[in-house]
């Protein structure tokens, strides 16, 4: 394996990982919600986020890292992907307000990411699975963007 092949395989690995967060994250929300659709929402986000990980961990078995189109690590490094795996604190005196927030940006965040894996792969297959990845984010975010919007701002 390459190191360029190694460095996807550490990114998809911290993918899969984010993911793994990202179902505590709304798991503990909708525990803390005090709205009940709030919280079968993010329930619902936060089961869709195990079928991600799931996704990732079938690409990775697969030989997903072998299909990426960069040849050089500095290709790869260039790109920055990193950016968007950051990890968004929330500290105990989060409100429901920055709970929404910080949501909607891990969200986009991987929306970015699994949009740029899929125009680095070689593998129709595999370039699939990130763009429905991709897709499924920004479905995310885009539900979260619609809670926010009527939790915080519902006379706009």
């Amino acid at each position: 394996m390459t190191n360029v092949q190694k460095t996807f395989e550490r990114l998809v690995s911290l993918a899969i990982q984010r993911e793994e967060e990202a179902y505590e994250f709304y798991m503990k929300a909708a525990e803390e919600s005090e709205f009940k659709a709030s919280a079968k929402l993010l329930q619902d986000l936060a089961n869709q986020e195990v079928t991600h990980k799931e996704k990732l961990q079938t690409a990775l078995k697969a030989g997903v890292c072998e299909t990426f189109s960069c040849e050089t690590k500095k290709e790869l490094d260039d790109m920055d992907l990193n950016q968007y795996l950051i990890d968004i604190p929330l500290l105990p005196s989060s409100t429901p307000q920055d709970v929404l927030i910080v949501a909607i940006k891990k969200e986009s965040s991987a929306h970015s990411f699994y949009k740029a894996l899929s125009e680095l792969t070689g593998s129709g297959q595999h370039r699939t699975v990130f763009e429905t990845l991709a897709k499924e984010e920004e479905s995310h975010k885009n539900r979260l963007q619609h809670m926010y919007d009527d939790i915080f701002q519902p006379d706009m």
